[in-house]
């Protein structure tokens, strides 16, 4: 009897699956049969639950990924002016281009606070079942939903924003914004309100911003600070001069207010960022004063062109009236009918100081040539200022990217000149910074006995950029100094961001932004304002450190 049965159980085993579980069921010649059928009915029902669970298993998880990264996606729309939108859309379409190819997916909800800077969206598939399925089981689908909530990261962020305001960016676009300064406007706008999200009134995002040219200017309100050269300690202060008299005595002798430009700290701390000390005369910022360059007699004189930067008389103010000259003759009565100050050379025409007590200079020109930038804005935790000092920029001067780090650098850290940065470990707090430029380093130079325009590092004749004194020689100059600037900040855990706006052609720049990023990633390229926007608008997402909550 055992023997037959076995071999009826043997004949069995070829038919279907389905078709054994029914005669199983409906066996009744004995126990032992009984006792076959439940075990094997068992041990298939397992089987089947394994399989097709492990499918829903693995399939719920692709679909947390697929609505993870919808609404990490959405989430970036949320400070987008277009929110009510834009945010709602993008979810759905980077949902649906991920689960479109799985049949039963559905997004079911998205919502989300623009305030808190919060998204939280729901989904769900049916997914068909493979061994369940079958009719003595009858379940042919398993719901899998899931749930996703992205709100900020914790901690606190500082962001400095160095940001390009030469002369080229006033260049016509073509966008609907005008001029590529207004493209950068609306892109660093937009970044500054994407941070400021959920975090208004309270100091959880600070953040600054250094227009830059040819100099940064670090704002008038600053002449009395002690860490500015007031009365000429700096090695620096009286270059250019031949009278110790300090510069802003210059600036009052002719009713002029000083616009807040300094130029670069002598002695390798142009790039570093030593405290300011009263009592450590090279670590004080020098305020800038562009001389009166000679008169165009003078200038003759000596066989030099025309100076660009010629704004009052050599021979005004309290100077000394010196020997003077005929300079129209008469002949018909054999006299001189004009005279005027005999020539002297354009090293003493340039240095006297006497010349600037009540003096007027022109419009265009003056003490304050080569700062053209508006002032540096503080790490600063109310949205609406930040908006207001990027709205005040424009284009204006030559440019000088590692100035614009290193007030970036000085703008993040927590001592003086600007103390409004953390310190180092404060906390969850981290310090980022962007750098955006459209151009080489560039100083412009001239055939006269200054070998440049006035500027940040003074003229190129005091040799604060070397001894080559070509244009190239001063960009090689600068870029090394902006490498130098970009490393000094890097060592102090401060996060870089690049961004080479249309510099397809200039691979030397493309190469030293890429450089001076921290890493690939965090290196960007922008042929046109729409690119601009896009990049800040990858930059605000890697800031934010968005998470997902739930």
């Amino acid at each position: 009897m055992p023997d037959a049965h076995c071999r009826q159980m043997s004949d069995k085993s070829s038919s279907s699956t389905t078709g054994l579980l029914v005669r199983f069921r409906h066996d009744q010649r004995g126990v032992t049969a009984l006792l076959w059928a439940g075990t094997f009915t068992g041990f298939l029902m397992a089987a089947a639950v394994a399989v097709d669970y492990g499918l829903a298993v693995a399939e719920s998880q692709r679909e947390q990924l697929a609505l993870d990264a919808a609404t990490l996606a959405g989430s970036a729309q949320i400070s987008s002016p277009e929110h009510e939108t834009k945010v709602v859309a993008t979810v759905e379409a980077f949902y649906t281009a991920n689960r479109s190819a799985v049949g039963g997916s559905t997004l079911k909800s998205t919502s989300y606070d623009a305030d808190k800077g919060e998204i939280e969206a729901t989904a769900g598939t049916a997914l068909k079942t493979k061994l369940l399925k079958i009719k003595d089981y009858g379940q042919k689908t398993i719901d899998i939903s899931t749930r996703s909530k992205v709100v900020r990261g914790t901690g606190t962020v500082e962001i400095a924003m160095v940001l390009d305001n030469s002369g080229s960016m006033g260049g016509s676009s073509g966008s609907v914004n005008g001029t590529y300064i207004e493209d950068l406007k609306v892109a660093a706008k937009n970044l500054s309100s994407a941070m400021f999200t959920g975090a208004e009134g309270t100091d959880r995002v600070k953040v600054g911003l250094v227009p830059f040219a040819a100099s940064v200017n670090i704002g008038p309100e600053n002449r009395g600070a002690s860490w500015i050269d007031k009365s000429g300690q700096s090695s620096i202060h009286f270059q250019n001069f031949s009278e110790n008299r300090s510069r802003f005595s210059l600036f009052d002798d002719m009713n002029v207010a000083w616009k807040g430009c300094v130029e670069t700290r002598p002695g390798g701390l142009d790039t570093s960022d030593e405290p300011a000390v009263p009592g450590v005369p090279e670590s004080l910022f020098v305020p800038m004063f562009a001389p009166d360059e000679p008169d165009d007699s003078n200038a003759s004189a000596a066989g030099q062109p025309s100076y660009p930067n010629n704004y009052i008389s050599d021979f005004g103010g309290n100077c000394p009236a010196g020997e003077q000259v005929c300079t129209r003759f008469n002949r018909k009565r054999n006299s001189c009918t004009a005279y005027a100050p005999a020539p002297i050379s354009v090293a003493e025409a340039q240095s006297r100081t006497c010349k600037y007590l009540s003096a007027t200079p022109t419009e265009d020109t003056g003490p304050n040539s080569g700062c053209t930038t508006a002032p540096v804005l503080p790490l600063n935790s109310t949205k609406q200022d930040v908006l207001d000092a990027i709205s005040a920029m424009g284009a204006s001067g030559n440019t000088n990217i590692g100035e614009g780090v290193m007030w970036g650098l000085r703008v993040l850290s927590p001592g003086e000149p600007f103390a409004e940065g953390r310190e180092p470990g404060q906390g969850d707090n981290r310090k980022f910074m962007i750098v955006m430029t459209d151009g080489e380093n560039f100083l412009s130079s001239t055939s006269n006995h200054n070998r440049s325009v006035y500027a940040a590092h003074g003229y190129a004749s005091s040799g604060r950029l070397g001894t080559t004194y070509t244009q190239a020689g001063y960009g090689e100059a600068l870029n090394a100094k902006l490498t130098a600037a970009c490393g000094a900040a890097k060592q102090q855990g401060i996060t870089i961001f690049t961004v080479a706006f249309r510099l397809e052609s200039n691979p030397t720049t493309q190469t030293l932004l890429k450089g001076c990023a921290t890493t690939q990633d965090q290196f960007f390229t922008a042929g046109d304002g729409d690119a601009l926007l896009q990049s800040f608008q990858n930059i605000g997402r890697q800031i934010s450190q968005l998470r997902i909550a739930e």
